[in-house]
């Protein structure tokens, strides 16, 4: 779809050509219309200038004398225009395209230009009519002198006419052709300056992060004023729908702590309990309370899981500082000791290597990487940890030799509450909606690749202008 710049200075430009055309067709169409009058009137002047000049000048004998014998006006070809060309000229090209006759009451020929032939204008009806003559078409007046009784007659090519014309119309269409361009250029430079509002709103759009949904507050043209009001509305639905979804994770979670702080104390005491019994109620009950358990185990991680995802979404600001990512990595492993023994690693960090985070959110977000690739991996199976880093950022993958993850998990994966697998998995589904909230806080992100033959790579982009 055309921008709406692009769109409204297409129309308007469209609008101008089309203006512009047809006042170009009006007014050529005017013009032939003018220069036809003019040079109608110009050839009946002329044949009252010959009617005055000469014609009254002829006597009886002349005429019959004339009659014998026509006299012929030799017009000669020239290639000068106009006199501005050559001063000193005394012919000009277009006078081979007038003429003009003079015939007696009884049609004899008494004089004639030598342009056109002797008898071609020979019709004897007052006015104007158009013919054509050696294949061009002519424009001829005839005047009948009553005081003489002679026929006057003068001619004009058509193409003395369309010339002129065609030249107007060609000027008119330059200037059309030209000014086109020009009004192209200051329209898009209009409706750049119309439509810069919208630029900065977009860009105040854009700049904001996720977690500003505070009101549009910036100086608009009354024509956006409703759409700053109707996001501002939207924006602040949105805002009031995170709260109370804040509070309830936030809520439910410190609600579920008692109640399974308390199972688990009757489970503790269950268990000693069943330490002083026989040995085959013991094998009876025991299945029930490792289920027990493992069930207070999964609960416990979800509430502490709703906890966190609670306390990144309500983040304003992270406390950025250098961190030696070897350092960060060793704290998660040691953190994780109870399940990483049962693995074989290759960690590959170039010496010094620091990035400036958030160290406490950064640590949850590797903990949870490297925790998932443990839970995912074969025992005895090798899990690497390379880092590599440029000018302007730093990458920091966790590899490991499990099954891997399909296409459509890979896009599924960060979703709140999506588990990959949900027989192996023993979490709430949070812990990767989590760590890309915190890469998203850090300007960073997370991405997966499968790993040939089996095999996934999570790794970590951190920014370094972030």
């Amino acid at each position: 779809m055309l921008s709406l710049r692009l769109s409204l200075s297409l129309l308007m430009l469209a609008g101008v050509i089309l203006t512009v055309s047809f006042a170009s067709i009006l007014s050529g169409r005017d013009a032939e219309h003018e220069i036809n009058e003019l040079f109608d009137a110009d050839m009946v002047q002329t044949a009252k200038l010959l009617e005055l000049f000469y014609v009254n000048e002829l006597t009886l004998d002349k005429i019959k004398l004339l009659s014998e014998t026509p006299i012929r006006f030799h017009i000669p070809e020239s290639n000068i225009d106009t006199l501005s060309e050559q001063m000193t000229a005394q012919t000009l090209s277009y006078e081979r395209k007038l003429s003009f006759q003079l015939f007696s009451a009884t049609g004899k020929l008494l004089a004639y230009s030598d342009n056109t032939d002797a008898n071609e204008l020979a019709q004897f009806t007052e006015g104007y009519v158009k013919q054509f003559i050696n294949g061009h078409q002519w424009h001829v007046f005839r005047l009948y002198s009553e005081a003489k009784k002679v026929w006057i007659v003068t001619a004009q090519r058509n193409d003395v006419r369309q010339e002129l014309v065609d030249e107007i119309n060609a000027n008119s269409w330059r200037s059309a052709l030209i000014i086109t361009p020009i009004m192209l250029l200051l329209l898009l430079m209009v409706t750049y300056y119309l439509f810069q509002p919208l630029s900065q709103l977009e860009r105040h759009l854009t700049s904001r992060t996720a977690q500003d949904l505070s009101p549009i507050d910036i100086k608009l043209p009354k024509e956006l004023i409703s759409i700053q009001q109707a996001l501002n509305s939207y924006l602040g639905r949105i805002a009031s729908m995170m709260q109370r979804e804040r509070r309830f994770s936030a809520d439910a979670a410190h609600e579920l702590k008692t109640p399974l702080a308390i199972i688990k104390l009757h489970s503790d005491g269950l268990t000693d309990l069943l330490t002083g019994a026989d040995e085959s109620i013991q094998q009876q009950a025991l299945s029930y309370t490792q289920a027990v358990q493992k069930g207070i185990h999964r609960m416990g991680h979800t509430v502490e899981q709703l906890l966190l995802l609670s306390r990144v979404d309500a983040i304003d600001a992270l406390n950025k500082t250098e961190c030696s990512l070897q350092q960060l990595v060793d704290n998660v492993i040691n953190q994780l000791v109870h399940i990483v023994a049962d693995y074989e690693w290759q960690i590959d960090i170039p010496k010094g290597l620091t990035i400036h985070a958030d160290r406490f959110y950064i640590e949850v977000v590797l903990k949870n990487i490297i925790e998932n690739a443990c839970k995912y991996s074969p025992r005895d199976s090798l899990i690497t940890i390379r880092a590599e880093a440029d000018e302007l950022q730093c990458v920091i993958c966790v590899i490991d030799q499990g099954n891997g993850m399909t296409s459509e998990q890979i896009k599924l994966a960060k979703n709140r509450f999506y588990r990959v697998d949900e027989n192996v998995s023993q979490g709430a589904g949070l812990g990767l909606s989590i760590c890309q909230n915190i890469m998203t806080l850090h300007q960073g992100d997370i991405s997966f690749s499968q790993i040939k033959p089996t095999g996934l790579s999570v790794c970590l982009v951190l920014p370094y202008s972030a």
